[in-house]
C-alpha cells in the first residue's frame, strides 16, 4: 500500500541524495497510515510523530522505490499541522538514510519552499531513537534560520503506536 512509486522529477536515480523536491502522495490520510502501523510488521521508526518544534505530525513508513539507493529505508509524509496548513497533507516533507547503528540513522528534511506547497533542497541531520523507542533525538545540527520550514533540533515524539520498553516483538530495524 505504501511501497508504491510517486515521484516525477527529471533525476532517474537517487544514490547518495533525495530528490531537490518534494511530492504528494494522493490519498494519503492518517487514518490509512494507522491502518498500516497496526496489520503490517513495522520497526522501530515507523509511526505517527510529533515534531516537538511545530506540532506537525508526520508518519514514518518504510518504503521502497527502484529509483533510490538501498541507504533511503524509510520517508517521512506530513499529516497534520496547525502552522503550516498550505503544505498539503501526503506531502513527503523528508527521508531517513542509514545510519552507523541499529538505533541511529540520517534524517534528510526539507527546509525550504519554492512556491505554494513544493519543498525543496533537502538537508541531512544526524539521529538516534531514545532508549525507550519513543523519541527521535538530533544531534550535532546547524541552527536554525528564518527561511527555513522545519527545525528538528528539539527532536520528535512517538505518538502511535506507543511502544513499551519490553514490546520489542515485530520493531526491531530491518532495512529492505
Amino acid at each position: 500500500m505504501f511501497c508504491s512509486s510517486s515521484i516525477i522529477d527529471e533525476e532517474t536515480r537517487y544514490e547518495d541524495k533525495p530528490p531537490y523536491r518534494s511530492f504528494i502522495l494522493e490519498n494519503y490520510t492518517e487514518e490509512s497510515a494507522k491502518h498500516y502501523f497496526d496489520i503490517a510488521a513495522i520497526d522501530n521508526w515507523e509511526g505517527i510523530w510529533l515534531m516537538t518544534e511545530t506540532g506537525e505530525r508526520v508518519a514514518i513508513e518504510r518504503f521502497k522505490d527502484m529509483r533510490f539507493s538501498e541507504i533511503f529505508t524509510h520517508r517521512i509524509v506530513k499529516l497534520k499541522s496547525t502552522v503550516r496548513e498550505d503544505i498539503p497533507m501526503g506531502t513527503v516533507i523528508g527521508y531517513l538514510s542509514l545510519g552507523v547503528n541499529a538505533n541511529t540513522c540520517f534524517v534528510w528534511l526539507y527546509k525550504r519552499r519554492l512556491s505554494g506547497a513544493v519543498l525543496y533542497k533537502p538537508e541531512k541531520f544526524s539521529a538516534r531513537l531514545t532508549p525507550d523507542l519513543n523519541g527521535i533525538l538530533f544531534s550535532g545540527n546547524k541552527s536554525k534560520t528564518l527561511e527555513d520550514l522545519f527545525d528538528p533540533r528539539s527532536g520528535f515524539v512517538k505518538l502511535y503506536p506507543k511502544q513499551t520498553a519490553n514490546d520489542s516483538e515485530n520493531r526491531e530495524i530491518r532495512y529492505l
